[in-house]
């Protein structure tokens, strides 16, 4: 009985925790003049996250290199694991812009960047549910 009661709280859990993304990005992406739908379509999301703050195309290239990175990590063949590592760290330098980026597109310093290269889902729901204003992409 104790079993059960665990997980109907952490499935409670899980599920408002997904929602409250859902409706942060949702926000997110309205404020900035995307279409609110546009952040549950995969793919998509990723383009106009980037988009947003930085270029679509490098929403691509952080994508293609994160797949990059996950799909080398279980090769045994060392150039292999070596070019998903060389991925990975790609990913993470494109990853840190494009939250430094995303901050000042919506008025917040370096220190809400680091916010959102840590700890990624709680900063952008900040963001979309709090009362920052996107005011553009830096030039």
């Amino acid at each position: 009985m104790a079993t059960f009661i665990t997980s109907q709280i952490i499935l409670a859990f899980t599920a408002g925790w997904i929602i409250l993304n859902i409706v942060g990005d949702w926000l997110l992406f309205r404020k900035a003049g995307k279409p609110g739908w546009h952040s549950i379509i995969p793919i998509l999301n990723i383009w106009d996250e980037y988009d947003i703050c930085w270029s679509g195309s490098m929403g691509m290239a952080a994508f293609v290199f994160m797949v990059a990175a996950q799909s080398a990590n279980s090769s045994s063949n060392n150039i292999i694991a070596f070019c998903g590592l060389a991925a990975g760290i790609a990913y993470l330098v494109i990853h840190f812009k494009e939250s430094m980026k995303l901050a000042r597109a919506f008025g917040k310093g370096t220190g809400y960047g680091l916010i959102l290269f840590f700890f990624d889902r709680i900063g952008r729901v900040i963001l979309g549910l709090g009362s920052a204003k996107y005011i553009g992409k830096e030039i």
